[in-house]
């Protein structure tokens, strides 16, 4: 194949295909890689229409050769390997660039290892993630589980993609012999080529790469995964510009390796692989074109109304996602971090669904900003298939307008169709968005029944794989999350403390009395309180019954049960109120805006839920010196300052910032209720003084958005400034 030169270790061969924007950029690396040393390059073009004969106006000294016609990978490679001399032989995509000191570590290696016949370094994708670069040899399953299928994003842990992958087995720094490496980037011995030959040109292009590495070790030469060089890799900018000819290709070359190395085959074989090879052709057709025509009516743009941007400086986009802004602690989550992170590092969209007739609507959070949510009317809170297929089509329609680098989703139904769709989206897109999910509470417990609750575990385990990052509210959240139900391992699960502006409720006696007046009640009667939507998990009915509870052992209090809020169960609970004779002392008064008037003219909160994430109420009442008596319920114990000690059975546990009762205990709250009331002033200022002191510092708005704009800067592999 020529003569050597000695003073040239390396020949370099490119081969390229429309792709010459990408190949000047990936010269300038090689050469610095190269760091003086000499080396040979040789340009395959194989028929392209981007000029390739600019190349020679900035590297004169290159080999370029213009074929008439589009030969193939294989063809164009031996085309070059025939016209080289050096003693080793490195190929390289043009859409890729050289890492500097990619020789350094090598060429010792290849020295002191003589029967290594290839070496393939490590390979990162544009966002600095690994390839899998390094694989075991195909096998029929290969085409379900290998690292791009859509089972391996959906499940990336499982068995035969690990077995397939095997760069995940390397500690990053130990050369590993393994079956094949990528033809994208491979450093081969002469010898060895001489040994085995050249590509075999039948692989017009995919799979040449696994085949002569199957050829090597049947040679007795040993092929490696070797990390310490590297190159980046900007996967398929030639193959995606004639998709069909590259799928068609890819699948060919597929049936050739398997009928290549399988002989003589079972004749019922053969038409099965060609079978399952066609169907997957299809599907991979159909997903290609579902890309195209999501990125056709995807044309609009998203117009930012956030300040201007330095020249030079792309802020971190996010698209955070909700399923309805009806009232509640989410709602006022979501706003606060879409309104108060940073503008010169993050754009930020909001995407909402809208919310049912029974329920309080928070949109009105918006009213004063410039940057509206961008309401899409199908995401709704309940599962409707027709129009859970609408929601996900607009939201695959926002992904590509908005192109966000995390997507950050709260709520169940919106943590499912947004993750999925990201899921999605970057299958067919080949991008790298990160995915947050925070659980403000969950559904696995009092909501549905065993069998239902378990499915849900399930749904949510299976997405959390798709997730970098889960937030969970609560250190009690994060226990169970974790341990209870394994939602994912601890190393994923983050506990991030919700966040507030305060200040209304640190200062609202100065509304105190107004309540009361449109209540019509003086001011020696005691009012309870509970705030909250009317819906099942929150359990009003136990707030009824320990109001007649009470009302019973105590008849000489002056005192009013107050339901502030609405809701699906407001007419069930308005008869029952009815039927149990409270009418008088029970008032259902809606909802209400300025909500820290409600907490001026309140004696005690009240909460009785069944499941709560870390319920805003407790939070804005500690802040408002309410006292608080709850049920031991999700996060409630962490914001009471609960001591693990046993709660008695019809009894009730003095917590430091509270007072906790069992779930479905009337009788143990009713006595807590009147501990509450009877308790001398000087200890219960004592309590009234450290919670409002816990939640001030502990829940302020300030810490909560330093913790989430940190997080992001993680996942972007930034630092915070």
């Amino acid at each position: 194949m020529g003569d050597q030169d000695d003073s040239c270790l390396f020949d370099i061969i490119l081969v390229n295909y429309n792709s010459t924007n990408y190949l000047l950029k990936c010269l300038d690396t090689v050469y610095d890689a190269l760091g003086g040393r000499p080396a040979a390059i040789y340009i395959q073009d194989n028929h392209s229409q981007d000029c390739p004969e600019k190349i020679l106006e900035q590297f004169p000294q290159i080999h370029l050769t213009l074929n008439d016609t589009n030969l193939g990978f294989a063809a164009a490679v031996n085309q070059a390997i025939l016209k080289s001399t050096s003693p080793y032989i490195v190929l390289l995509n043009p859409d890729s660039l050289m890492v500097k000191g990619f020789f350094e570590a090598a060429i010792p290696y290849l020295s002191e290892n003589p029967t290594v016949g290839i070496i393939g370094p490590r390979i990162l994708d544009s966002d600095g993630s690994i390839q899998g670069s390094a694989r075991s040899f195909p096998t029929p399953l290969t085409a379900f589980f290998g690292r791009k299928s859509l089972f391996t994003r959906l499940f990336p842990n499982n068995r035969i993609t690990s077995a397939n992958v095997l760069t995940s087995r390397c500690d990053g720094i130990t050369p590993m012999e393994v079956d094949w490496v990528s033809g994208a980037c491979m450093i081969v011995r002469r010898q060895a080529i001489d040994a085995v030959s050249l590509f075999d040109e039948r692989f017009f292009m995919y799979w040449e790469d696994a085949d002569w590495c199957r050829r090597m070790w049947n040679s007795g030469w040993k092929v490696v995964y070797f990390p310490l060089s590297e190159v980046m890799h900007y996967v398929g900018v030639s193959s995606d510009q004639l998709m069909i000819r590259s799928l068609f290709e890819f699948h060919k070359s597929v049936y050739l390796l398997f009928d290549k190395y399988n002989r003589p085959s079972p004749w019922l074989l053969k038409p099965l692989i060609v079978s399952g090879l066609f169907l997957r052709m299809v599907f991979v057709a159909t997903s290609g074109c579902i890309h195209l025509w999501i990125g056709r009516v995807g044309t609009g743009r998203y117009v930012s109304q956030k300040p201007p941007v330095p020249a030079g400086f792309r802020r971190i986009r996010v698209l955070r996602m909700i399923a309805r802004l009806n009232i509640g602690g989410p709602a006022i989550h979501v706003h606060l971090l879409t309104t108060g992170m940073n503008p010169q590092r993050f754009e930020t969209l909001l995407v909402t669904g809208n919310i049912s007739s029974q329920e309080g609507d928070m949109s009105y959070l918006f009213d004063s900003d410039e940057n509206k949510p961008q309401v899409i009317p199908e995401l709704q809170r309940d599962i409707s298939p027709p129009l859970d297929i609408k929601a996900m089509i607009h939201i695959f329609q926002t992904l590509n307008r908005f192109k966000p680098d995390i997507v950050d989703t709260h709520t169940a139904k919106a943590g499912f169709s947004a993750r999925f769709a990201v899921l999605v989206y970057n299958f067919l897109f080949r991008q790298h968005v990160h995915i947050v999910h925070t659980f403000h509470g969950h559904v696995f417990d009092g909501y549905f029944s065993r069998a239902k609750s378990g499915f849900f575990v399930w749904i949510e385990r299976m997405i959390a794989k798709l997730t970098n990052v889960i937030i969970a509210i609560s250190d009690t959240q994060r226990q169970e999350l974790v341990e209870k139900y394994r939602i994912a391992p601890k190393e994923k699960v983050r506990t991030i403390e919700l966040g507030f502006d305060l200040s209304p409720f640190l200062s609202c006696n100065d509304a105190k009395g107004r309540f009361r007046k449109n209540l019509g009640i003086d001011a020696d009667t005691i009012t309870v309180g509970i705030i909250g939507r009317l819906v099942p998990i929150k359990n009003h009915a136990m707030f009824l019954r320990t109001a007649r509870l009470f009302l019973d052992t105590n008849p000489d209090i002056k005192i009013r049960f107050i339901i502030v809020g609405d809701g699906e169960c407001r007419q069930e609970l308005e008869k029952t109120c009815k039927a149990m004779r409270l009418s008088e002392q029970v008032i259902f008064w809606g909802w209400v805006r300025n909500i820290q008037e409600v907490y001026a003219d309140l004696d005690i909160l009240a909460l009785t839920s069944l499941n709560e994430g870390t319920p805003f109420s407790i939070i804005e009442a500690m802040a408002s010196s309410v006292p608080v008596i709850a049920t031991l319920a999700g996060g409630v114990q962490d914001l009471l300052g609960y001591s693990n000690l046993p709660i008695p059975d019809k009894g009730f546990a003095v917590c430091n910032r509270g007072i906790l009762c069992q779930k479905n205990d009337s009788t143990g709250f009713a006595s807590g209720l009147k501990y509450l009331i009877s308790e001398p002033e000087a200890i219960q200022q004592k309590r009234i003084q450290a919670a409002r002191e816990f939640v001030s510092i502990r829940y302020s708005q300030k810490r909560l958005l330093q913790d989430i704009e940190t997080l992001y800067l993680e996942l972007m592999g930034q630092q915070q400034g």
